[in-house]
């Protein structure tokens, strides 16, 4: 094994390192859940497009760690440009054949100067926690980050329980006349884009965000059609469900399959706008977009969704579909006063 230091290089998605460097991600997703396959690579290639192309909603840069000739680590920062500009979020991953030799440390350093370099005053990251003491919280804590939001992840075994199903349905129908469901696939319907917009808003002021250093986001027609394409190119399937009143949209979720990895989806975001609440508006978009998934995904085995403990409604509704605990899902921050190394 070599022994000379780590080095940390530039790379884009069409660069010749950029597979490796996409292979420390799998690695690390591997080692961490290795009964889940990682995410694709063409998952981090057009992403890594998307932030290299000017006019979009977020750009940032990509970090190597090199140790001799191979690539130890990866290093992700994304920026957003409509809102939120004075936040980056930090995507991290080491090899597992070379933690705790301070290849972290090193890449972390290189994301705070990156930060401080475009004027970026917070610092946002994500730790999947299969169990306790999972390695990116114990990073997280050394390295002086706070944890601002912690969720309980809930899986779904597939086929879902039919009679549980049923019994959800039934309660939501009784409990929402008036309203009606829609659905659809990867794109949402010209007449309901409007709302669809407030409604992504509103999931960045309504929904529970702990003490993240986030502030509301701006979303118009133009940004959810950039999404929806973005989800695409990356080989991604989205099935959604909506709740319509006079013709409005007031609730939504969305469910994202992997075409790569179809045996594991994962529930996106779910939204009531808050003067339609007390409906079991929830459930019922949730329940339609499970009986849409069973029929265009039936390879499916797996469904995860992340809750805050304290958003009791959801959680409600998740344990009443069948959902069960899984490990946590926590989000970290870093203010500028305490920028510094790590």
């Amino acid at each position: 094994m070599s022994t000379s230091p780590v080095r940390l290089v530039e790379v884009g998605p069409g660069d010749a390192a950029f597979p490796a460097w996409c292979a420390v991600w799998a690695a690390a997703e591997l080692a961490d859940r290795p009964d889940e396959a990682p995410r694709p690579v063409s998952e981090h290639v057009v992403l890594g497009r998307q932030l290299a192309e000017p006019g979009t909603s977020k750009d940032g840069t990509h970090r190597a760690a090199v140790l001799g000739d191979d690539v130890v680590g990866a290093l992700r920062l994304i920026h957003p440009v409509r809102d939120n500009t004075t936040v980056t979020f930090v995507d991290l991953a080491v090899h597992p054949d070379h933690r705790r030799r301070g290849v972290g440390r090193a890449l972390l350093a290189e994301a705070l100067a990156l930060a401080a370099d475009a004027g970026r005053t917070e610092l946002i990251t994500e730790v999947d926690e299969p169990g306790p003491d999972a390695p990116g919280r114990l990073f997280a804590q050394r390295a002086g980050w706070t944890c601002a939001l912690l969720e309980t992840r809930r899986d779904l075994v597939l086929p879902a329980d039919e009679g549980r199903l049923a019994a959800v349905e039934a309660e939501a129908w009784q409990a929402s006349r008036g309203y009606e469901v829609v659905t659809w696939r990867d794109h949402v319907p010209d007449a309901l884009l409007a709302d669809r917009a407030l409604l992504e808003e509103r999931m960045s002021t309504d929904a529970p965000h702990g003490e993240l250093p986030v502030e509301e986001e701006r979303w118009d027609a133009a940004r959810i059609r950039e999404t929806e394409e973005l989800n695409v190119a990356r080989g991604r399937a989205v099935l959604s469900a909506g709740a319509v009143r006079d013709g409005r949209l007031v609730a939504f979720t969305d469910l994202h399959v992997s075409l790569g990895r179809v045996e594991h989806a994962r529930q996106g975001a779910t939204l009531v706008l808050r003067e339609h609440r007390g409906h079991r508006l929830g459930a019922l978009v949730k329940a339609a977009v499970l009986r849409d998934h069973a029929t265009a995904f039936p390879g499916t085995r797996r469904i995860s969704t992340y809750n805050l403990e304290g958003n009791a409604p959801m959680v409600a509704v998740n344990e009443s579909l069948g959902f069960v605990p899984a490990g946590q899902l926590s989000m970290w921050s870093l203010r500028r006063d305490v920028l510094g190394a790590p």
